[in-house]
């Protein structure tokens, strides 16, 4: 389980969720669910296996930046080379494809 304090609004798939302390844990092999700390926020996000090119000692949770919007799409665990990625949803494509410039990447530390 890692936790982390994400400072802004942020969507994991097509569902938005407040900032603030959150749980993240593996529900099965392909299954991750975000949950806030109080438990009134969660969504479950569907991801794919993803690889490093080194071990990063601290975890991380990686956004794609869209102006103000940022999108969950990386989960990398404290000392390991690999990670779990999220597929773009439907939301976060057309967001995309409104928008004139790359996604700026913003991470976050894992607390623990």
């Amino acid at each position: 389980i890692l936790q982390a304090e994400i400072p802004f609004d942020f969507a994991v798939g097509d569902k938005w969720l407040p900032a603030g302390e959150y749980q993240v844990k593996p529900v099965s092999e392909r299954v991750t669910l975000i949950q806030s700390q109080d438990a009134r926020s969660s969504a479950l996000a569907t991801t794919i296996g993803g690889q490093a090119g080194k071990t990063g000692h601290v975890g991380k949770l990686v956004f794609n930046r869209y102006g103000e919007q940022y999108f969950l799409s990386k989960i990398w665990a404290p000392a390991s080379d690999t990670g779990r990625e999220l597929t773009k949803s439907r939301l976060e494509r057309e967001v995309a494809a409104q928008s004139r410039v790359k996604p700026a990447a913003t991470a976050v530390a894992v607390v623990r």
